[in-house]
């Protein structure tokens, strides 16, 4: 069975919003979940927590079945449906939802996010593969946040043309952490605390858009954000 782990914020009758942690893991595999995977969101989970608690928002995160998505079992989807199911009956139909997905999870998110209650996704150097759907965002914001360096199949050439896709259908921003690779060691910080304001400004009912950095004129799709972005900006 999967599982949800509490990471903080509001408790009981407070919560007004629950955050759900999607973490990366493989293409293939049904061995255990990653736990440098499971360890790479801690702390983004505790800026969510300790921000959002004023605004009734709680931080759950997901441990899957499995460590892989697995083709076209697609696990790891399976388990954040499950997991959408599972915040509600805790919370009540009410209670609005944030999603945010890394790597593997990021895919996940951005899939699910036509579960009842979602408002928001977001996603860290997101897997999102050529073909992708993007009919689900309809009527969520979305973001986008992605190490330029980052090749392969998890990309940043992927998730922009993905963005391209997407943005027709609804308010989505992308920005790029230059010089960050997929494991955003480099600057871990600055690409994790856009999605922290996003995504808690979009559960308190705010502009998600409005602490993010200003679009670049340019090249809207490849803002960047700025050195040290995560030390002075974010919540």
């Amino acid at each position: 069975m999967p599982e949800l782990l509490p990471q903080g914020g509001a408790d009981g009758a407070a919560v007004r919003g629950v955050v759900l942690l999607l973490p990366g893991g493989a293409v293939r595999g049904h061995g255990r979940p990653s736990r440098l995977a499971a360890f790479g969101m801690a702390a983004p989970a505790r800026r969510l927590a300790a921000a959002g608690r004023a605004d009734g928002v709680a931080v759950v995160r997901l441990r899957y079945r499995f460590r892989g998505w697995n083709g076209a079992e697609a696990d790891t989807l399976a388990d954040a449906r499950w997991a959408l199911d599972a915040v509600r009956a805790a919370h009540g139909p009410g209670v609005r939802i944030g999603l945010l997905g890394n790597s593997l999870g990021g895919r996940a998110a951005f899939r699910a996010a036509d579960g009842p209650g979602v408002v928001a996704v977001a996603g860290v150097a997101p897997w999102l593969p050529d073909g992708e759907p993007v009919g689900q965002l309809a009527g969520r914001a979305a973001l986008i946040v992605h190490g330029d360096r980052d090749r392969g199949e998890a990309g940043a050439a992927h998730s922009l043309a993905y963005a391209e896709r997407a943005r027709p259908v609804t308010a989505l921003r992308r920005l790029e952490v230059a010089g960050a690779g997929h494991l955003l060691l480099s600057r871990a910080a600055d690409a994790w605390a856009p999605a922290v304001d996003f995504l808690l400004d979009a559960l308190a009912g705010r502009d998600p858009f409005g602490r993010l950095p200003p679009e670049d004129a340019a090249a809207p799709l490849r803002t960047p954000v700025p050195v040290g972005y995560g030390a002075r900006g974010g919540a």
